[in-house]
């Protein structure tokens, strides 16, 4: 599309003075018209021209985009036409990304080549499509530009926050786990899985010395355990509609997406296999724990598309799947919301049932508002029932927490800012005291 420049309005209104003065000077009305006519012409004619011009633009993200991350766009232009251009850039942001402007604008000797860098921040994970970058081309004074748009609209998918596996790597790399918030813990003993009873040998330890076996055989006898192997991991996080809550810039669900990226990260460095099941109203995703980097990615791409969805949690659908698909013990991570009476006493009835044959550590984020006012006075009427009834919720959370508690369910709640820490942490200690 051709449109006029700025140098051909302020002619056009110059002209329009000429054709007002022709009133009292009736000689000016042909120079007016005539100088109208002229500048369209020259106007259509230069846009013609401009159309033939051959002026390049591609975009390109220089790597993955990540959620409450800056990340750069790249617009390269290129200018094979053999005059000097001059070419404005306008990038439309879509609602889910943050950006600080949008416009630029570069001039191009022929054969010259520019490169112009755009920032942005997406604040949804999944996927987000970008509409085609706005160009505008013209010649320096020239009396017409032309816009086109490049490209197409592009789907660009938003991942998870993966800084924190790369900052959990570089210390784990130069042993300083403890700047980052981490313990490690001593491993005990070689193995706690009976492997067989034998005669005592000199050099046994005498802390594996069997003393049931070695009464009943009257002769020292020694437990020989196996070693500790490689143990299943699986995740399980709640979409339903309490993990849509905000909570430190983002979601409840968010934060517990990034947590449970990290510790899938960690436990595959621990040697463990790592799986995943999200569930809503029914469990829509279910993969089998897998070691190494390939769980790590197959769980980084089922939490890209989590989102916080409209339905209760649950968790009998859940309960079913997992003793559907885990026939041998595992490491359960629940990452739900406890900030629901009727959901958390449907959780504390439920997931006992896991508790029986795995080991189940329930996570939830603590609600800092209902904290706040839980242990906060009041000044006046109706803040004594907003401290009474925040007071109660409290308290029924409590008690399903320790029912939870009784059934060998570890309930573990934390704010958005330390819940990486404390989760990594607990995991760390279950691995460190043999648990599994």
């Amino acid at each position: 599309m051709t449109v006029p420049s700025r140098v051909v309005l302020w002619l056009l209104v110059v002209l329009a003075g000429v054709l007002l003065a022709s009133a009292v000077l009736p000689g000016l009305l042909w120079v007016g018209l005539a100088g109208n006519a002229a500048v369209l012409l020259a106007c259509v004619m230069e846009g013609a021209w401009l159309g033939r011009q051959d002026v390049r633009v591609s975009r390109w993200w220089d790597r993955r985009v990540q959620i409450d991350r800056p990340t750069s766009m790249h617009v390269s232009i290129e200018n094979r036409s053999r005059r000097r251009m001059v070419v404005a850039l306008r990038q439309v942001w879509p609602t889910d990304v943050e950006a600080v402007g949008g416009r630029a604008q570069v001039t191009l000797a022929p054969g010259e080549r520019a490169e112009v860098e755009l920032t942005f921040t997406a604040r949804r994970r999944g996927p987000i499509a970008f509409q085609p970058v706005e160009v505008e081309a013209a010649w320096p004074l020239g009396l017409a530009k032309r816009r086109w748009t490049a490209g197409g609209t592009e789907q660009v998918t938003v991942f998870p926050d993966l800084q924190s596996l790369w900052t959990y790597e570089r210390l784990r790399r130069s042993r300083a786990l403890r700047h980052f918030g981490i313990h490690a813990q001593r491993m005990v003993g070689a193995g706690r899985e009976l492997d067989q009873l034998r005669d005592y040998l000199p050099d046994d330890n005498y802390r594996d010395i069997n003393w049931k076996a070695t009464a009943r055989r009257m002769t020292p006898i020694t437990t020989v355990y196996q070693t500790e192997r490689s143990r299943d991991v699986l995740l399980c996080v709640d979409c339903g509609r309490m993990m849509g809550e905000p909570v430190g810039g983002g979601t409840v669900l968010d934060r517990a997406v990034d947590a449970a990226v990290l510790l899938a990260h960690a436990a595959t460095r621990q040697g463990d296999r790592i799986g995943l099941m999200r569930f809503g109203s029914r469990v829509d995703l279910s993969l089998k724990p897998t070691s190494g980097r390939v769980g790590v990615q197959k769980v980084i791409e089922g939490l890209v598309w989590a989102s916080p969805q409209p339905v209760f949690a649950s968790y009998p659908a859940l309960v079913s799947e997992v003793r559907r698909r885990q026939n041998h013990r595992t490491l359960i991570f629940l990452f739900t919301s406890l900030n629901d009476p009727q959901l958390s006493g449907e959780l504390a009835r439920f997931v006992p049932l896991l508790s029986r044959r795995h080991l189940v550590v329930v996570v939830s984020l603590r609600d800092p508002l209902l904290d706040q006012t839980a242990e906060g006075g009041a000044d006046d009427r109706e803040q004594v029932y907003d401290v009474l009834a925040a007071r109660q919720l409290a308290d029924e959370r409590n008690a399903h927490c320790r029912a939870l508690s009784k059934a060998g369910v570890h309930v573990l709640e934390a704010d958005a800012q330390g819940l990486q820490l404390k989760i990594i942490n607990e995991y760390l200690s279950i691995k460190s005291r043999q648990l599994l």
